[in-house]
C-alpha cells in the first residue's frame, strides 16, 4: 500500500527541523524567483513552496520524471526526487447523494540541476539595496478590508477585539525587510478576524502556547513567507531558536496533519490579503444551494420522427436531432435519453453525460431527473461507440439492466438501449438483454 500522504510531508517537514533547516523561514525572491514548473511556468502553491525551496537548488525550476523524457533529457545518475502534493476531488455515494470527497495525493519532481540536457532559464538579479520597497507597500496598501496600523512601542502584535495591528517604528528594524516581513505576518494573524475569514484560531480565546496558539502562529509564520516571496523579499520574522524548533517538532510527530493544513490556511490568508481568488484545491465549506425545476418543451420535430418505434427510427433520430447538436462530441461516448409521452412519441432528448473515448459514466439519478422533470411516461436510451463498433460491453449490459430496475420502481418504461455507430447500430432489447 502507498504511504500516506499527510505522513510523507510530515516526516519530510521533519526531517528538515531535525537537521536545523525552517523550511517556511528560507528566504527566496518572489515572480520567477518562486519555485515553479519548467514547462508550464506555473508556480507552486502551499506546502510546496517550502517544500521545494528547502531543497536548496540554485534554480526554481522543478520537472516530473515524464516531462524530463518529454524534453529528451535525463535525470542525474543517484538524483533523489523530492513531492508535491495536490488535491484531487473524487465523487462518492452517501446515503443516495453524490458527495465530492477531497483526498490528498503527490508526485514526484526533479530540480533542472538534477537533470542532463535541459537549458537552464536566465536568473534575474537580486537587488539588495536597502530602502522602503514599493512592491510591500501596494500589498499593505490594497488589502481588502485591512484593519488599523499604528507604530509606536517595541513589539509587534495584532489585537482581534480592536483589529488593530501595533508596529514598532519602521527605522527601529535591522532592514526595510525585516520590517516588512514583521507586518505580514500581523496581516495574517488579521486574516483571522470574524469580518474576513474567520479563524477560530483568532476569534476564540486562546492562551499562549497552546495548541490553537501555536497553530496559529504557524499560519502567520507561513503566510508571512508566502507575501515575502510575492514581494520578492526575505522572510525574516521567524527567531530561529531551537526552543522554537523542538517546539514544532513535537506537534509535528503528534499530528501528521498540522503542516499541510496551516500551509493551506495560510496561502488563504495571503490570497484575501493580495485580493485574488484562485481555483479551487482543496475541501471548502459546504454552502447549501437553491434549486429550481423547469419543464421541457416539446420536441420541434416532424410528426413522423417522433414515433421512435423501432431501433431503426431511433438511430435516424440520433443522426437529425443528436450527431449535429454542437455538444456533441463524436469522439466521446455520449449517453442520452430520448424522453417519450403515453402514446409513445418523443418529447424530446437529453445530453446525460460526456465520457471519454472507450466509456461514459452513466447514474439512475441523472438519467431520471431529466425524465420525471419531463413528465415522461416512457424513455428510450441511447449512447454512441466512437470505434464504430456497436456490439454491446458487459458494462452496457449491467448499466442497462440497473436501469431498467430503477425505472419499474418510478414507474418509468425503458423500451430501449439503442448503441450508435459509424452508419451502424443495434438493439439491446432485439439482443435479449432486457429479459
Amino acid at each position: 500500500m502507498k504511504r500516506d500522504v499527510y505522513q510523507i510531508i510530515t516526516d519530510r517537514i521533519i526531517g528538515l527541523l531535525e537537521s536545523g533547516t525552517v523550511p517556511w523561514r528560507r528566504p527566496w525572491k518572489g515572480g520567477n524567483q518562486a519555485p515553479r514548473n519548467y514547462l508550464s511556468r506555473k508556480a507552486y502553491r502551499g506546502i510546496n513552496l517550502f517544500l521545494l525551496h528547502a531543497a536548496g537548488f540554485p534554480s526554481p525550476f522543478w520537472l516530473t520524471f515524464r516531462q524530463v523524457q518529454w524534453l529528451d533529457a535525463r535525470v542525474k545518475k543517484g538524483e533523489k526526487s523530492f513531492p508535491v502534493v495536490f488535491w484531487k476531488i473524487l465523487e462518492g455515494e452517501e446515503r443516495g447523494e453524490t458527495k465530492k470527497i477531497p483526498f490528498l495525493r503527490y508526485h514526484s519532481v526533479f530540480n533542472v540541476a538534477q537533470c542532463e540536457g535541459i537549458v537552464l532559464p536566465h536568473s534575474p538579479a537580486v537587488n539588495g539595496e536597502f530602502h522602503p520597497i514599493e512592491k510591500c507597500e501596494a500589498v499593505v496598501a490594497h488589502m481588502p478590508r485591512r484593519p488599523a496600523i499604528e507604530h509606536g512601542g517595541g513589539r509587534a502584535s495584532y489585537s482581534p477585539p480592536l483589529d488593530t495591528i501595533t508596529m514598532p517604528e519602521a527605522k527601529l528594524f535591522e532592514t526595510s525587510q525585516a520590517y516588512y516581513g514583521t507586518l505580514f505576518h500581523e496581516l495574517t494573524h488579521a486574516t483571522g478576524h470574524v469580518s474576513r475569514l474567520n479563524r477560530k484560531e483568532v476569534t476564540e480565546p486562546i492562551h499562549f502556547g497552546s495548541d490553537p496558539y501555536s497553530r496559529e502562529e504557524l499560519v502567520a509564520e507561513m503566510g508571512a513567507a508566502f507575501l515575502s516571496g510575492h514581494c520578492e523579499i526575505e522572510n525574516t520574522t521567524l527567531d530561529q531558536s531551537a526552543s522554537y524548533i523542538h517546539n514544532w517538532l513535537e506537534r509535528l510527530k503528534d499530528d501528521r496533519k498540522l503542516v499541510v493544513h496551516a500551509a493551506a490556511q495560510a496561502q488563504k490568508a495571503c490570497d484575501f490579503i493580495l485580493d485574488v481568488r484562485p481555483e479551487d484545491e482543496g475541501p471548502t465549506e459546504y454552502q447549501p444551494k437553491e434549486f429550481k425545476v423547469v419543464a421541457l418543451r416539446d420536441c420541434p420535430t416532424p410528426e413522423h420522427m417522433q414515433l421512435c418505434d423501432t431501433p431503426e427510427q431511433t438511430a435516424e433520430y440520433w443522426r437529425l436531432h443528436i450527431a449535429g447538436s454542437p455538444q456533441f462530441n463524436p469522439e466521446c461516448e455520449c449517453f442520452v435519453v430520448l424522453l417519450l409521452n403515453t402514446r409513445k412519441r418523443v418529447k424530446g432528448h437529453h445530453l446525460v453525460s460526456i465520457g471519454t473515448m472507450d466509456t461514459v459514466l452513466t447514474h439512475a439519478r441523472e438519467v431520471f431527473r431529466i425524465a420525471i422533470t419531463g413528465s415522461a411516461s416512457a424513455i428510450v436510451l441511447m449512447h454512441n461507440h466512437p470505434s464504430g463498433e456497436v456490439e454491446p460491453s458487459e458494462a452496457d449490459v449491467k448499466v442497462t439492466r440497473d436501469l431498467i430496475r430503477a425505472g419499474q420502481l418510478l414507474k418509468i418504461e425503458v423500451l430501449d438501449h439503442v448503441i450508435v455507430g459509424h452508419g451502424r447500430h443495434c438493439s439491446l432489447r432485439s439482443l435479449g438483454h432486457f429479459y
